[in-house]
């Protein structure tokens, strides 16, 4: 009888390495058929899952929750994408997901655009638009500036902060164009800004992770009446380096607070759109929904349903 032991490294030679049943049975000195049977008794105690993830979101599936979120969140716009087994196909789902919204919902005609930052926006930019959708007609501005290039040098992680690189990626691989200027007088001064920003259709971003309950961050982030006032209170997460606490007031740094786009302004865009996914990005979302920071949200079936389990705590 084969060891459970044996049966997991078998597993891990096929599945996860992608070798042949053969070649797996040469070096055990057993046939291929007999792999196969080691494969298949894997599965049945559970060493080995195999999950089958459709490509695609029910129509009814996302009319149900449409739904639900409409009338516990009030909330305009739900777009879902598939739910996937791994972190980097679920980014890529809702990376085309937004791609797909943006493109189907507006025209080519003048549109001015603000972007936020992070990872989901710098994999937004990359998105490649195919020619017959691109949006040569099309404005991005960016709508914070933390970047340092001098300070904080190159960098993946850096990129995802790099307004410059962020908007040049929106341009090249969607067909739209930087605003000249606004570049010009942003990457100096921050007085002109506010003059654009009130100008913006759509605003676009990502949603951050929950804040340390750590009091000492906590005041250096917020100051310390914030904090005290705060008390016991989770920061569920951020949109655009607004934080939300669990009853859904905003908070904003002290930190920085010259660098991006006021709250204000961000609520009297027409268009507001959040891009997130995943575990992590749950008590965020919730937060933002609650704030009613946004009118659109795009995310993953299984992110939805744990935000509405999640709310009902």
């Amino acid at each position: 009888m084969i060891s459970d032991e044996k049966l997991f490294k078998i597993a891990v030679e096929y599945y996860a390495k992608g070798r042949h049943q053969q070649e797996i049975a040469n070096e055990l000195g057993v046939s291929h058929v007999q792999i196969g049977k080691y494969l298949k008794m894997a599965r049945q105690k559970g060493i080995v899952e195999i999950t089958i993830n459709a490509p695609f979101v029910d129509a009814d599936e996302q009319a149900r929750q449409s739904m639900v979120f409409k009338s516990v969140f009030d909330l305009e716009n739900l777009v879902l994408v598939p739910t996937a087994a791994s972190h980097e196909q679920s980014m890529t789902f809702l990376v085309k997901g937004a791609a797909k919204y943006l493109i189907s919902s507006f025209e080519n005609k003048a549109t001015r655009i603000g972007v936020g930052m992070g990872r989901t926006m710098f994999q937004l930019a990359a998105n490649h638009i195919s020619y017959a959708d691109r949006r040569t007609s099309w404005k991005f501005y960016p709508v914070m500036n933390y970047y340092d290039q001098k300070k904080h040098g190159a960098g993946e992680h850096n990129d995802y902060f790099n307004y410059q690189d962020m908007i040049d990626g929106f341009a090249k691989n969607w067909g739209g164009r930087p605003d000249k200027a606004f570049m010009e007088s942003f990457g100096q001064t921050m007085e002109l800004a506010d003059k654009y920003w009130n100008r913006l259709d759509i605003i676009i971003g990502g949603v951050g992770v929950p804040f340390p309950r750590d009091p000492i961050a906590r005041s250096a982030m917020f100051g310390e009446k914030v904090a005290e006032a705060l008390d016991g209170k989770d920061i569920l997460g951020d949109y655009l380096n607004y934080h939300f606490d669990s009853d859904g007031n905003v908070h904003e740094p002290v930190v920085l607070s010259k660098s991006r786009i006021s709250w204000d302004d961000i609520q009297r865009i027409p268009q507001r759109v959040a891009v997130a996914g995943g575990p992590s990005k749950v008590p965020g979302i919730l937060g933002l929904l609650r704030a009613k920071g946004v009118n659109t949200l795009i995310t993953d079936v299984a992110t939805a349903k744990a935000i509405l389990e999640y709310n009902s705590l």
